[in-house]
């Protein structure tokens, strides 16, 4: 089981390998006293590689530090597995030179929607290199902006009040209040809420847990949020059925704590400045590349109904259409009927 599940990761991380690889990749050379029985050259950089080798293909050599350095390529879920089984990550890697000389060699990188796909990974590639260096490494949130901004918005950061509920609910109201004169009678709420209750919170003795004003329709909310720890309504009637609501636990409404909300406010605020960023960039480009867009061209307006035109009047038909005063012999023929039978 332990090898079918390494496998299937490494088939993963192969994927992972091979669009890495081929992006740097140098299409090899098929012919000359250079190439290999394989097909695959000397690398031209080799004399700049550097660490043992524990590879080769035909004349190319694969070193520890070009393992080590595709092992930080792989997905982090996959890293314990990669750096248990590095013979596999080797194999991967030697399995992806391969098949990329093998498709260089039958010129599929001449291929135009090869080319195409190339040509777009390129500007993808270019595209979020430039944004990177223009936004994620220039934009930045401190601990002293997310403070402040906490200080001026403590509104922001407001938890609402919160109750602790359970409930009994039943189809009718005569059952509900012989349910109520036992609770009354002292009862326990969750055994009869485990008895008596049609809700799913029944087999937890009827609990819903913590709720805010919101959560529950109007009539179940004003009632519970009326009461006090401990105490239990009259019967509440809602298009669900007839309620019997307990609270156990009130929690006024607070502010969160500066520490419990700063790492969520700090990438908020980065997501905001990085958008404005992202806008004014996309605003100066445009400005200084003088863009026009012709929006009658990309969406033609439709033709405007003609006011002057005749309305048929209510329950009256329209008019048949005119005969074309074309010749018929000027005319396409009609299609033959298709026969019947066969």
């Amino acid at each position: 089981m332990l090898k079918l599940r390494v496998v299937a990761v490494f088939a993963a991380i192969f994927t992972v390998i091979a669009l890495a690889g081929c992006n740097a990749a140098k299409k090899p050379e098929v012919s000359g006293p250079a190439a290999s029985r394989t097909g695959i050259p000397a690398d031209s950089s080799a004399a700049h590689k550097s660490g043992k080798v524990v590879a080769e293909i035909g004349n190319e050599k694969i070193t520890l530090d070009e393992v080590d350095e595709m092992m930080k390529t792989v997905p982090e879920q996959y890293q314990s597995v990669a750096q248990a089984h590095k013979d596999m990550l080797l194999d991967s890697m030697i399995n992806q030179k391969l098949l990329y000389a093998e498709a260089s060699k039958q010129n599929f990188d001449k291929d135009p929607d090869v080319q195409k796909q190339l040509d777009d990974t390129r500007k993808e590639l270019l595209i979020k290199a430039y944004l990177k260096k223009e936004i994620e490494d220039t934009v930045k949130v401190t601990d002293d902006d997310a403070k402040k901004y906490y200080e001026a918005n403590k509104d922001k950061f407001k938890e609402p009040e919160k109750i602790k509920v359970s409930h009994i609910l039943v189809d009718n109201e005569a059952e509900a209040k012989d349910i109520l004169v036992k609770l009354k009678g002292g009862a326990d709420f969750a055994a009869l809420a485990k008895e008596k209750s049609k809700d799913p919170s029944k087999d937890k003795g009827g609990e819903l847990g913590l709720l805010s004003k919101g959560q529950t329709v109007p009539e179940f909310e004003q009632a519970a949020f009326a009461l006090q720890p401990g105490q239990v309504s009259d019967v509440v009637k809602t298009q669900f059925g007839y309620h019997i609501i307990k609270v156990t636990e009130k929690q006024p409404e607070k502010i969160l704590a500066y520490d419990d909300v700063k790492d969520r406010l700090k990438q908020m605020l980065l997501s905001d400045k990085q958008r404005e960023r992202f806008e004014a960039l996309l605003k100066d480009l445009r400005d200084r590349n003088k863009v026009t867009v012709y929006k009658d061209v990309l969406t033609p307006p439709q033709p405007k109904a003609d006011p002057n035109a005749a309305q048929p009047q209510a329950g009256t038909p329209a008019a048949a259409p005119a005969v074309s005063a074309t010749p018929a012999s000027t005319m396409p023929a009609a299609p033959a009927p298709a026969q019947q039978g066969k």
